[in-house]
């Protein structure tokens, strides 16, 4: 239980570092009446969403409900929520559905993807137990917090889709410069936090301290989305999907990563090249022009 708050502490932090420079807005509660335009990107946490008249932009939307019976200009994401999608409903982008309810009549109308996914984690426990070596030894948490990677993906390539793209195109020219930056910046990152550990003792490394470890853990979000999404490319490539939904991509790309870090002996060993490959790519986006990545 402690891990699950300990994460989405952390996961709150980071969806708040990323507003300011975003669209996106947190409202936990909207409404839009009949006639009604609101033209805003929403991020809701157990809110209570009822569109009727016109909702310009993206909806994310983590627990709560989601009552549709109006236009959506964009994407619409619901993750563990209860959604009712009425007769004149209009989706223009994707509809991405992960776990609670659904009941959508069919009238409604989407026009890009739609995907429903009824999670269920202790399905998915018996389900995965059998292909592990060892699988009676594996955490059950291990799943939870992949699940809640999911999530945090889903916010970062929401919130800055372009930044994502880039970076993976960056991984993909420059895979060796990737790593070797991720490599230095470890080493870089061990050295100023048992420097500022030691400054804790006078009070002036607390500041620093925390705000190392606060720029690592974004470093280290923003790496492993564009990993996930890297990942979900090549596969969506080699099964030739057309056109695929970059949450679709987020899966693919945490399924196969989950699936390989489960593993024994292997799993550390992988841990550790994604780890050093995910900084690289978080610092190395940063300063691409001066490095030359671009």
């Amino acid at each position: 239980m402690r891990g699950k708050i300990v994460w989405l502490i952390l996961s709150l932090s980071l969806s708040g570092f990323l507003f300011s420079a975003s669209n996106f807005k947190l409202d936990k509660d909207v409404t839009v009446a009949p006639q009604e335009i609101y033209d805003r990107d929403v991020i809701s946490f157990s809110g209570h969403i009822d569109i009727k008249g016109k909702f310009q932009r993206s909806l994310i939307l983590f627990g709560g409900s989601l009552k549709l019976d109006g236009e959506v200009g964009q994407d619409v994401v619901c993750i563990g929520s209860k959604v009712e999608i009425g007769a004149y409903a209009r989706v223009k982008g994707d509809l991405f559905i992960i776990g609670g309810t659904l009941a959508r009549d069919a009238g409604a109308q989407v026009n890009g993807e739609f995907t429903y996914l009824r999670f269920d984690l202790k399905k998915i426990e018996s389900t995965l137990s059998p292909i592990f070596q060892d699988a009676r030894s594996i955490p059950f948490f291990k799943i939870i917090r992949l699940f809640i990677w999911f999530i945090v993906a889903l916010i970062v390539i929401a919130i800055i889709p372009r930044q994502v793209y880039g970076a993976g195109e960056m991984l993909e020219k420059h895979p060796m410069r990737v790593g070797l930056i991720g490599f230095l910046s470890l080493c870089c990152f061990l050295f100023l936090l048992f420097t500022f550990f030691i400054l804790v003792f006078v009070l002036v490394g607390i500041p620093l301290l925390l705000a190392l470890i606060i720029l690592y853990f974004i470093i280290s979000v923003f790496g492993r989305t564009v990993i996930f999404y890297f990942i979900g490319e090549k596969i969506s490539g080699l099964v030739k999907l057309k056109n695929p939904a970059p949450t679709l991509l987020i899966l693919f790309g945490l399924f196969l990563f989950g699936s390989i870090t489960f593993l024994p002996l292997v799993g550390p060993l992988i841990m550790f090249v994604v780890n050093i490959l995910e900084v690289g790519i978080g610092v190395g986006f940063f300063l691409r022009k001066k490095l030359r990545l671009i």
